[in-house]
């Protein structure tokens, strides 16, 4: 494993990633940087004029929702949610949309899913880019989202969902003329409490939730701060998140865009682990397998630790911190060999590599002289009683004695105390017996 710094921030090579762009907080701003990136670049290019026809290509924003209680599970609303998607827009669809989306010059689409969490459960929707073949004006705007909410309605009413109100269920935003270039660039939240076309397609893990409603590592939070409450949430997002893709592209449209703009082919794992080595990031510490698994990985917080030393100090910094575990610079941690790819290493180099091996071998011979003097050391400090055991069991012994002789005399004893009962009874006075009996009968 190696560890790199770069200007701001170090981090790992080697190391496997997750790629997990909705519960993993390591690879979700990664992988979410990296995809709105590339729909950025894929709006600029899609919004340049078409010079054979004269005519400017469009995209515009839709948000889906859909009309949920807290009573319901988050992976049910999501089963329908994407059913309804089928059924209304995806491979399901009618033949008669199919027309219509054709008619409206509809290319093709990219979605993004989110949820959220408020007072009437799991807010779960959709943030569709829509890629058409000319720039929309207001009235083809209504009229798309007018066409949309009578498929998107009524295909929730057929998997068994509640069918939505035109003004909450579909809303169509066109960005303004230069802005879909920028549907996937991260901004911060304005004054006006507006998000950007970017925002809302990509960077769900930067925002927070609106009308009371939470977002997932808000709930995370309240999770690690040990409400009860969240840590149910959060297993019940992660168990229906897991696996849902940060974007999901319409059939043949990454081949269209292909002949415009570079596409990121990689798969969301890849990303998270190249963004977490960091081209721009040069090797400072290389650490064998023996010291990662021996001294790191099973000690926790110390990855951690090496990442801070390498951000705040760098080289000389993560050498003081090996240092203070005990570990030794130049055998149990190395400094990393910045040869080319495919170059052959020198003489010199190669008489370092063998002084380093001469060397990890002499500690090994060192720390197993210092185990053995440790050992014989706390051997010394062991009081040595040689009665012990024979005490024990003797003890033992008396022990197990005592009990069977009580178990041997419980039949005699039980006895007694029989006998000694009936005669209380029968020595018992007539005038107790007559006032026991007077209220007896009473009570009857």
């Amino acid at each position: 494993m190696t560890l790199k710094t770069g200007a701001n921030a170090a981090g790992w090579e080697g190391v496997a990633t997750c790629g997990s762009v909705h519960v993993c907080p390591v690879c979700m701003p990664s992988v979410r940087r990296v995809r709105a990136a590339e729909l950025a670049a894929a709006g600029s290019a899609w919004e340049s004029v078409d010079v054979e026809n004269g005519k400017a290509r469009g995209l515009v924003m839709v948000t889906l929702t859909m009309r949920h209680y807290a009573r319901q599970s988050l992976s049910l609303l999501v089963q329908r949610q994407r059913e309804a998607w089928k059924i209304s827009f995806g491979q399901n669809a009618l033949k008669t949309t199919k027309q219509i989306r054709k008619g409206l010059g509809v290319v093709g689409y990219v979605r993004a899913w989110e949820t959220t969490h408020g007072d009437n459960g799991w807010h779960t929707h959709f943030h569709v880019a829509v890629f058409l073949e000319q720039r929309p004006d207001a009235h083809r705007v209504r009229l798309l989202e007018r066409l949309i909410y009578r498929g998107w309605a009524d295909a929730l009413e057929k998997v068994g969902a509640y069918r939505p109100s035109q003004a909450h269920a579909v809303r169509v935003d066109a960005p303004a003329a230069g802005e879909a270039g920028q549907i996937a660039k991260y901004l911060m939240k304005g004054q006006d409490g507006k998000w950007s076309a970017a925002q809302e397609m990509v960077m769900a893990h930067a925002k927070t939730g609106r009308k009371g409603h939470r977002m997932p590592l808000q709930i995370a939070r309240g999770a690690v701060d040990g409400d009860e409450r969240d840590v149910e949430l959060w297993r019940e997002y992660e168990e229906t998140a897991t696996g849902i893709r940060a974007l999901y592209w319409s059939q043949g449209l990454r081949a269209k865009l292909r002949d415009l703009v570079d596409l990121d082919d990689r798969q969301d794992a890849q990303v998270a682990a190249d963004e977490e080595a960091g081209p721009d990031k040069k090797p400072a510490a290389h650490f064998p397998l023996r010291t990662w698994y021996g001294h790191i990985v099973t000690v926790p917080g110390r990855r951690l630790q090496l990442v801070h030393a390498a951000e705040r100090w760098s080289v000389p910094g993560i050498r003081t911190l090996i240092e203070s575990w005990g570990l030794l610079w130049g055998i149990d941690v190395t400094e990393p060999e910045n040869l080319p790819a495919g170059a052959a290493p020198t003489a010199a180099e190669v008489l370092v590599r063998l002084e380093r091996a001469d060397m990890v071998e002499r500690a090994q011979v060192w720390r197993a002289e210092f185990d053995r003097q440790e050992r014989e050391e706390r051997l010394s400090r062991v009081i040595y009683q040689p009665n012990a055991w024979e005490a024990r069991s003797e003890a033992q012994r008396a022990a197990d004695e005592a009990r069977a002789e009580e178990a041997s005399t419980a039949p005699e004893r039980t006895q007694t105390y029989r006998e000694a009962l009936r005669a209380a009874k029968a020595n018992r006075p007539a005038a107790e017996l007559e006032s026991a009996m007077q209220r007896f009968r009473e009570a009857s």
